[in-house]
């Protein structure tokens, strides 16, 4: 299993794996809150996420959504917005299919 430590307004500083063994209950099923006493026992640091399987996105720099329970991606260019319902970053321009590096200074695909 696989951990984030999460820092200063829930950014991910560390992702940390531990032993799926370290995680399990009494009936034998992974818990997350038994896995983030494990580590937090561990570490002697309290604020631990467990990243799962339904997170497609997860690394350090990113920030957790306790709410929506997903890691939103560091924002890639200033001029670029966040959309919430696909959790993905959106340039202000669409990207065309032939080009596929953003140029930020001239706020285009080149």
């Amino acid at each position: 299993m696989k951990f984030a430590k999460l820092g200063f307004n829930s950014k991910v500083i560390n992702v940390i794996s531990v032993n799926d063994s370290d995680c399990y209950d009494a009936q034998n099923n992974i818990d997350a809150e038994i896995g983030r006493q494990y580590l937090e026992n561990l570490t002697n640091y309290p604020n631990w996420v467990m990243i799962k399987d339904t997170h497609n996105t997860w690394g350090i720099g990113h920030t957790y959504l306790e709410d929506e329970d997903v890691f939103k991606p560091k924002q890639p260019y200033p001029s670029w917005t966040y959309n919430s319902a696909t959790n993905v970053w959106e340039a202000p321009v669409a990207r065309p299919t032939d080009k596929d590096v953003w140029d930020e200074s001239t706020q285009s695909w080149v």
